[in-house]
């Protein structure tokens, strides 16, 4: 049978392989059989400069070049021209040579520009840059060996390169250098600033704002995508290759990382109205109060958030409301994103928050009148005849709202709240109300007066 041969660089062919598990399906495929079948094979993984790995894949049956697939299986060996230059295979004089050509190379790069990140194409030695990444590569894809038990015969960079390579600071993962490097510009943040709610447009440094966003953003993918798989196998294999790591989200979370900063602005709103309330006695915060400047606008906010989660609830219920426009509002409401939830109501039911705050002006009014029924015996006003009585002004108000009522037009006066006023006597009717404290001032003077008589005699 003839050999069918296609090249292509390390790099190239550990991104293609086994899908999602890169390199690490070159180390499954060479765990899964120790034959070799010498009737065809399929080398792949030749560099452009002389001393460089080849992986080559000695395959029984079909080989997919387009897909890099094998039907049948197969096993992967380490090639580097004559030998392996693996530990059972030192590396012949000439590769070696063109290796610590480069090796050298490197080591004059980093002298030049203080790392080890030579670009794919770098002007002064184009061959630097492929060689760079082919040794993080080949270094990766060792590790993808020790750990899948693959024999040691297999190993793909040798531990004397690897010595001389970290003796340079050699960085072998690009992307966990990039991350810790953020890292620390993030703990720097946290010493400096107290929080890590690092702004995403952060003049001084845009790729920390820009980074702290993508790590919220991975994160609320891998827990919705937990959630979703339901601990299937599959579905968690999957998060962990494009998630955060578990050993990151630990190192986040020692340093007090924020993940959710509309649940942050959340509770230090809320430690700012219980500041409020120890002050004031009350949660009827002003709109604009200087000392806490966005506590006003945020109490409006959770009264009405309150409101659409009342009326979502009721939806979901499915309460019968038998006033057309109630139920239009009603859905109106339940249509509405709220960010209110049950932990957040029992927090702010905690300190007492008013939820309605005009409800709350009403009761009010309401235990005034009860208060001034306990003293005269009857729920009669007598209106003052210089400046104004609140307490008059307001009974007017649920007369006026009464009369509309009647009339079948909108008002606030419901029939609960006209029910609490008839059973401490309230009478709607002001002509009938001037005419009983007429008879209540009357009979009240009449009472005095028989006291003074009998005091006299």
């Amino acid at each position: 049978m003839q050999c069918t041969t296609a090249r292509l660089s390390v790099a190239a062919v550990t991104r293609q392989l086994a899908g999602q598990h890169r390199a690490g399906g070159v180390m499954r495929m060479m765990a899964a059989t120790g034959k070799q079948c010498a009737s065809s094979c399929c080398v792949i993984g030749q560099s452009k400069f002389p001393g460089s790995h080849q992986v080559v894949f000695n395959k029984q049956t079909h080989f997919n070049i387009t897909t890099l697939s094998f039907s049948t299986n197969a096993r992967a060996d380490i090639d580097e021209g004559e030998d392996n230059g693996t530990a059972a295979s030192a590396p012949s004089p000439q590769r070696q040579s063109s290796w610590d050509y480069l090796f050298d190379s490197l080591k004059a790069y980093k002298s030049r520009h203080g790392d080890t990140f030579v670009p794919a194409t770098y002007p002064d030695n184009p061959q630097l840059g492929n060689w760079v990444d082919n040794q993080r590569q080949l270094y990766r894809m060792r590790q993808e060996a020790e750990n899948s038990g693959v024999p040691t015969p297999y190993e793909f960079i040798n531990d004397d390169r690897i010595d001389r390579l970290n003796s340079i600071g050699f960085v072998w993962n690009a992307n966990d250098h990039a991350w810790n490097l953020r890292f620390e510009e993030l703990k720097q943040y946290i010493a400096e600033k107290g929080n890590s709610c690092v702004p995403g447009i952060y003049p001084e440094n845009e790729s920390l704002g820009l980074w702290v966003a993508k790590q919220r953003r991975t994160y609320k993918v891998k827990l919705k995508a937990t959630k979703k798989s339901q601990n299937q196998e599959e579905g968690i294999d999957s998060i962990n290759e494009t998630s955060l790591s578990e050993e990151r989200i630990d190192k986040l979370n020692a340093v007090g990382f924020i993940w959710d900063v509309h649940e942050a602005q959340w509770l230090e709103r809320y430690e700012e109205l219980k500041r409020y309330r120890r002050d004031h006695g009350d949660t009827l915060v002003p709109k604009h109060y200087a000392v806490y400047p966005f506590l006003g606008r945020w109490v409006d906010k959770q009264r009405f958030d309150y409101k659409r989660f009342i009326a979502q609830k009721k939806v979901e219920e499915g309460v019968e409301i038998e006033d057309l426009d109630e139920r239009r509002e009603l859905e109106r409401l339940a249509s509405l994103s709220t960010g209110m939830t049950e932990e957040r109501i029992r927090l702010l039911d905690a300190e007492d928050f008013i939820w309605d705050p005009f409800n709350h002006a009403w009761e009010q009014k309401y235990n005034e009148l009860c208060m001034l029924l306990s003293i005269n015996g009857h729920a009669t006003i007598r209106s003052r005849r210089k400046g104004y009585d609140p307490l008059a002004r307001w009974a007017e108000i649920q007369r006026k709202n009464y009369r509309k009522r009647l009339a079948g037009q909108k008002t606030t006066l419901t029939q609960e709240r006209i029910d609490k006023l008839e059973r401490i006597g309230f009478l709607w009717d002001r002509g009938a109300e001037s005419r009983q404290s007429a008879k209540a001032a009357a009979g009240k003077h009449k009472t005095k007066s028989k006291e003074l008589k009998h005091g006299v005699s």
